[in-house]
């Protein structure tokens, strides 16, 4: 399995002079791509440095001809900004005594600028590439500015073993609860998502006084802080879940919550509310960061339907109640309704719900399916032989759901 990591890395003590010739570099590379977009697709993609005018090193000319040769020439009409890239091939990283530093060429030659190494683990993989480790290989090198400050945003491309298990762990996500992580067995993990709402309804309020004030410049300011924030509490709990699935040998289940803000219900209170509105949740980054995670450690990510596991008791596979945080199965049982659902994906592999015509009636059968459920789930509650019976569950077949998922005319 491989997995690819860029490294931001920020340049030690940058003087004046090379933070001048980092920007000049970059107007020119801006300036090329620009006069080349002009061109016809047809011509640029018969372009090479030999027809190239430029006072940019054929290393640095011949990646903005493939870039504006790329989807973002294809595109794009105009760069406003067209940050220097540099092949694997004409980079090189040099480490002398505990100082490690860049080399690469710029617009007076190639230039060796030493860089800070700030975590552990990064010093690790670069001591790696250092020793010519087979098992992590270098990409790109992108020259990046960033209020004032100069990095270098390095791309590295490492084989994971995969590791194979049969235990999964469910992840329900949702507002009220960030995420919650559940096996199939034993005690899950619970992110309550209280102080996040509570943060998202002052973003809200600050930006309803700022828009009064038409202040538009600090509004976006304050939109740009919400989404870093938002994005480093992602970060801690798909952390501390990818932990919590290692410590247990297990991969990850989530529900495919794909076009969810399309097909979910609000009232109008609701979707004005930040703190309750689909469109200020942030599912999917927690979703991305988890994959990463779990493909840095070559451990997967698993999906299945959403379809009943809020609705489903995880402890017979019946339709049960839920009311509000709380859900409650026929049998009796009160459970916590996110950990409920977890659990539900949690053993959705190992579900076989076996159905009894006598005292129940499969929802699958009921509506003609055989692969599964798909669609307005039926009453929960049928007459047969005149008396009220509970309907009965089965959990999905998996590997069909997969095959729409990658044909979706199948």
């Amino acid at each position: 399995m491989q997995v690819t990591r860029t490294l931001k890395l920020k340049f030690h003590n940058l003087n004046a002079v090379k933070a001048q010739l980092f920007a000049e570099t970059t107007k020119a590379c801006t300036d090329l791509a620009n006069e080349l977009l002009k061109l016809p697709m047809k011509e640029r993609k018969k372009l090479t440095t030999a027809h190239v005018i430029t006072s940019l090193k054929s290393a640095l000319s011949n990646q903005v001809i493939r870039q504006v040769k790329g989807k973002a020439g294809n595109k794009t009409q105009e760069f406003k900004l067209l940050p220097p890239e540099i092949n694997y091939q004409n980079w090189k990283l040099i480490k002398k005594g505990n100082t490690y530093s860049v080399s690469f060429p710029t617009l007076q030659g190639i230039k060796r600028v030493p860089i800070e190494i700030k975590s552990n683990h990064w010093q690790s993989m670069l001591d790696r590439l250092l020793d010519r480790d087979k098992s992590i290989t270098k990409g790109t090198l992108k020259l990046y500015q960033k209020k004032g400050k100069w990095y270098a945003l390095v791309s590295l491309t490492e084989e994971v073993p995969e590791v194979k298990s049969n235990n999964r762990i469910g992840v329900d996500r949702g507002q009220n609860m960030l995420a919650t992580a559940v096996p199939k067995k034993g005690f899950g993990r619970l992110f309550s998502g209280k102080g996040v709402k509570h943060r998202r309804r002052y973003f809200q309020a600050r930006r309803q006084q700022l828009q009064k004030a038409k202040k538009y410049r600090a509004i976006k300011k304050l939109e740009q802080k919400e989404q870093r924030w938002m994005r480093a509490v992602n970060h801690t709990v798909s952390r501390r879940i990818v932990n919590f699935a290692n410590w247990l040998d297990a991969d990850l289940v989530l529900e495919d919550l794909s076009g969810c803000r399309q097909t979910m219900k609000q009232s109008r209170k609701s979707r004005a509310d930040n703190a309750q509105s689909r469109h200020a949740w942030s599912y999917y980054d927690l979703q991305c960061q988890l994959e990463y995670k779990q493909a840095a450690v070559g451990r997967q990510v698993n999906y299945r339907p959403p379809h009943y596991t809020s609705k489903t008791s995880s402890v017979n596979g019946i339709i049960g109640n839920r009311n509000g945080n709380w859900f409650k199965c026929t049998s009796g049982a009160v459970l916590q309704a996110d950990f409920n659902s977890g659990r539900n994906l949690a053993i959705w592999d190992y579900r076989f719900c076996p159905v009894d015509s006598g005292n129940s009636i499969s929802v699958m059968d009921i509506a003609n399916l055989q692969d599964g459920v798909f669609g307005s789930p039926l009453n929960s509650m049928n007459i047969i032989n005149g008396r009220t019976t509970a309907v009965q569950l089965s959990l999905f077949d998996c590997t069909n759901y997969e095959t729409r998922r990658e044909n979706p005319t199948f």
